[in-house]
C-alpha cells in the first residue's frame, strides 16, 4: 500500500529488510547504531531517524526500516524520484 495521508504502513527490522518488496523512506535507530544505508556507513544516536530513499541497508541490531508495501504498477520504482 502506498504512503496515504503521510502514514506508513510497514516497518521492519533492518534485517529482514526487502528492498525488492518495499519502498522504506525512514530509518529509526532504537538504541545507538551504525548501520550502512545506501553505501554509506552512517552513525545514528539511540531514538534517531533519517528521512531517505532506502536502497540498501546493512542488517544491523536496533535499526528499522518504514514504509510501504512496493508499487507493482511501478516495478522499477522510479515515477516521481529525481536521479
Amino acid at each position: 500500500m502506498p504512503l496515504q495521508n503521510g502514514i506508513n504502513s510497514i516497518i521492519h527490522t533492518a534485517t529482514l529488510a526487502d528492498v525488492t518488496g518495499f519502498t522504506y523512506s525512514k530509518v529509526y535507530a532504537g538504541a545507538a547504531a551504525t548501520p550502512t544505508i545506501n553505501g554509506t556507513v552512517t552513525t545514528m544516536a539511540a531514538g534517531s531517524t533519517i528521512d531517505i530513499l532506502v536502497r540498501s541497508i546493512s542488517p544491523t541490531a536496533n535499526v528499522f526500516v518504514i514504509g510501504d508495501k512496493a508499487n507493482t504498477t511501478d516495478p522499477g520504482r522510479t515515477t516521481g524520484i529525481i536521479l
